[in-house]
């Protein structure tokens, strides 16, 4: 079976990777998530991390034999509705651990269409200082949050994502790929 390590910092995250990963490689491929101090490049044929993450360009760059994917994510319908009932103008806080995180974070919550709020971006350690109506967080960095926020509960919005079917698509593709290199050694 194809041996896929989902990798990121994050337990919440790897507990979301392995559990999305899982399920669409289900009967396909083993799937195992852990840090990047936890990687065995020796114990996994692809690894799936964030996309334009840290994580992604070290392991592009260190791990050059290694098919490495970068997965991207869409706001679920529920965190849609949750942001369009915001009043219109309300400014809204989104925010991650890093800088480039909250970015991709917006990415999706703008690719979500709902534009009649006005939005703000940064790390959590930037969150006491922003002045906003309300904050969006990624379901999986909800745990992390509270670690570093101690203001009020009601101002934080938690965003549940599922993948992009592309990704869903070159996850699979890469599991086929390697199945059939397997079964036809020097074919492909």
């Amino acid at each position: 079976m194809v041996r896929i390590s989902a990798v990121t910092p994050y337990p919440m995250s790897q507990k979301l990777l392995e559990r999305y990963v899982g399920g669409i490689v289900k009967g396909m491929a083993t799937v195992k998530a852990c840090s990047r101090d936890d990687f065995d490049p020796e114990a996994c044929d692809v690894a799936v991390v964030y996309a334009e993450s840290p994580t992604q360009r070290m392991f592009m760059q260190k791990y050059r034999d290694l098919k490495v994917i970068g997965i991207r994510f869409t706001i679920q319908a529920s965190g849609v509705r949750a942001l369009s009932r915001l009043p219109s103008g309300s400014r809204i806080g989104v925010v991650a651990d890093h800088h480039q995180c909250a970015n991709m974070l917006l990415r999706e919550v703008l690719d979500s269409g709902v534009f009649d709020l006005r939005y703000v971006s940064g790390a959590f350690s930037d969150m006491e200082s922003m002045d906003v109506h309300a904050f969006a967080v990624a379901e999986e960095m909800d745990a992390t949050l509270w670690t570093k926020y101690k203001g009020p509960p009601e101002k934080v919005m938690v965003l549940p994502r599922s993948l992009l079917p592309l990704s869903v698509a070159e996850i699979i593709g890469a599991v086929v790929q390697m199945q059939s290199e397997r079964a036809y050694p020097g074919y492909l």
